[in-house]
Order: C-alpha cells, then sequence, then structure tokens
C-alpha cells in the first residue's frame, strides 16, 4: 500500500472511531484535516511570517468549525429527535465563538486580513474540491 493509502487509512479509521460513520462527510473531513496540516505547514516553512499565520490560523479556525458542524449534522440524519434544537444553540455557540476569535485575530493580533480569509475559504474549496471529483467519477447513463 502507498504512503498516502496509509494515512488515509489512519486517519479514516481515527475519524470513523470518533463518531464519522457517513464516508462522504468522513472524506471531507479528512480532507479538511490535509488543509489544516497544509496551513501549520506553512506556519512553520515561512518561520511565522504574519500572512502564514493568519492563513494557519484561518485554516484552524475552519477546521474546528467543519469538524463540529460534520458531526453535528450527522448526528442529526441518525437522531432527529429534538436534535435540531441542540444543533441550533451549538450553531450559535460555535458562531459566536468563531466571532470573538476572528475579533481577536484582526483586531488584536493585527493579522492580514486577506490571508485570514484565505485560511478561512479552505472548507470552500475542500468542498467544491469533492463535489468535482465525485461527480467526474460518477457514470452518467445516456439516454
Amino acid at each position: 500500500m502507498r504512503q498516502l493509502g496509509r494515512i488515509n487509512l489512519k486517519i479514516e479509521t481515527f475519524l470513523r472511531r470518533s463518531g464519522f460513520h457517513l464516508d462522504d462527510v468522513r472524506i471531507l473531513v479528512r480532507n479538511q484535516i490535509y488543509l489544516f496540516f497544509l496551513g501549520c505547514a506553512l506556519v512553520v516553512l515561512f518561520r511565522l511570517a504574519p500572512w502564514a499565520v493568519a492563513f494557519g490560523a484561518g485554516c484552524a479556525l475552519s477546521t474546528l468549525n467543519f469538524w463540529h458542524l460534520a458531526k453535528g449534522l450527522q448526528s442529526i440524519v441518525h437522531n432527529p429527535d429534538g436534535a435540531v434544537a441542540a444543533s441550533l444553540i451549538r450553531f450559535y455557540g460555535r458562531l459566536a465563538l468563531s466571532g470573538l476569535a476572528l475579533f481577536g485575530l484582526i483586531i488584536w493580533a493585527s493579522l492580514p486580513l486577506a490571508a485570514l480569509i484565505a485560511g478561512l475559504s479552505t472548507v470552500i474549496v475542500n468542498i467544491l474540491f469533492w463535489g468535482v471529483f465525485r461527480f467526474h467519477r460518477q457514470k452518467v447513463k445516456e439516454a
């Protein structure tokens, strides 16, 4: 087995144990973890340059939010009774904490806004690539 295949297997085993039972959700979270490690590598590689720190912080924030969102939505699918109210409370709690974190990163740490936004948009890039590759692999039936 190739090295990347072994790493994928280890991460997916960890995610399955963490409660990610749906294959597509697990793939999305795994790829987001890879993007998080890319952000961390940029921070180390560029020796704490402000734009690298901003990108890494944006990656970390979006990965944490995506992790909890995916896990929460998956629990709604498996146990829909009364889960909507709890999900909304968790969502708004994460939104408030994310807002406070962004406020601190922008105002107090004075990190570059463009790099922070680029780090935050790694989730969107992840979902877009997942959708494109999933659509590409799908067999289309002709009439």
